[in-house]
């Protein structure tokens, strides 16, 4: 016959066994900070999402770069709290805000260059450190409309601690610039046949299709920048970044460029702000409109050596610089 009681007692002793087990051998798992069953997670939770989430009065420790001759101002909306930097440098400012849900803005950028939070840099449970505010962005004016221009020729980009061009300015050491063809082959493009393959098959289209096409529109999926409006630039609009000399603001309209006005001593080669533009190339840049003309294979591009408008057939290697719409 079946014992019942027998039965009954095994389980317990198992039971009893399975508890004693857990109590004194005190598994791995009981150590394991992300299982809610352990004192170490209700811990780091405490931490992490109460105290620090709480508002006090903390200091702000950071780093502001890529400014060029004007100020930038830091504003906390938590409590209205602001500081004006004028240079590059550590800056250092006191708040009354959530640690956590802290936010810095600036209501005053400066003139030619845009400015953003790179880091939020970490708490040490008395002050948020290391945070790091510097300017990716260039910034012109064409026809009343605000422009934000890559700072660094794609295929590189802005490295906010970099110092070739002087301590603080930041340069576009990561990465190098990158040549592209306008429209290949393998786009559907025939000099004959189909020069407009990336124009979506007609002279007067922006360009659609393609490697310089990619080059900025699919900044706007990995939001570079924390920007999705990037776009290739009208050469028109490309006119603003160009410096002849000293004292040029960039009002270039035709072909002539820096020739007759530019100051090769100040800028040599690329005809664009050096400290603006770290790494401009003495060469082409993409348009994103076909010339009208000798059989719709050229587009109308910059030249950034002598720095005038220019031609170049679709086929051929140019450089490409990004802007965004403010």
């Amino acid at each position: 016959m079946f014992d019942t009681f027998g039965f009954y007692r095994s389980k317990q002793f198992l039971i009893l066994g399975i508890f004693l087990l857990n109590l004194f051998c005190n598994p791995d798992w009981k150590h394991n900070s992300g299982d809610p069953f352990t004192k170490t997670y209700w811990e780091n939770r405490l931490l992490e999402n109460d105290i620090i989430a709480y508002p006090r009065f903390f200091f702000i420790e950071g780093l502001v770069t890529g400014l060029n001759q004007t100020p930038l101002t830091i504003l906390s909306p938590s409590d209205g709290s602001s500081i004006t930097v004028n240079g590059n440098g550590p800056f250092k400012m006191f708040v009354f805000a959530s640690p956590k849900y802290l936010q810095l803005t600036f209501p005053t950028q400066p003139s030619n260059v845009h400015c953003m939070v790179w880091d939020r840099g970490n708490w040490d449970g008395f002050s948020l450190v290391n945070v790091q505010i510097s300017c990716p962005f260039a910034k012109t004016i064409v026809s009343g409309k605000t422009l934000l221009w890559d700072r660094c020729t794609y295929g590189s980009s802005w490295n906010p601690l970099g110092n070739s061009l002087g301590e603080g300015l930041g340069d576009c050491s990561r990465g190098n610039p990158e040549p592209l063809q306008f429209c290949t082959a393998a786009d559907g493009y025939d000099s004959a046949t189909n020069p407009n393959a990336c124009n979506g098959g007609i002279n007067s289209q922006l360009v659609s299709v393609g490697a310089v096409y990619r080059s900025c529109v699919s900044r706007n999926t990995s939001k570079a920048y924390q920007r999705e409006n990037w776009r290739l630039p009208l050469y028109t609009e490309m006119f603003s970044v160009i410096r002849c000399s000293e004292t040029n603001t960039g009002e270039i309209t035709g072909e002539d460029g820096c020739l007759t006005v530019g100051n090769a001593t100040k800028y040599p080669g690329a005809t664009a702000d050096p400290i603006l533009f770290p790494n401009a190339q003495p060469a082409h840049y993409w348009g994103p409109q076909t010339f009208p003309g000798l059989g719709d294979v050229q587009v109308i591009t910059v030249n950034f050596d002598p720095g005038n408008e220019s031609y170049l057939n679709k086929d051929l290697n140019a450089f490409v610089r990004c802007v965004s719409d403010l």
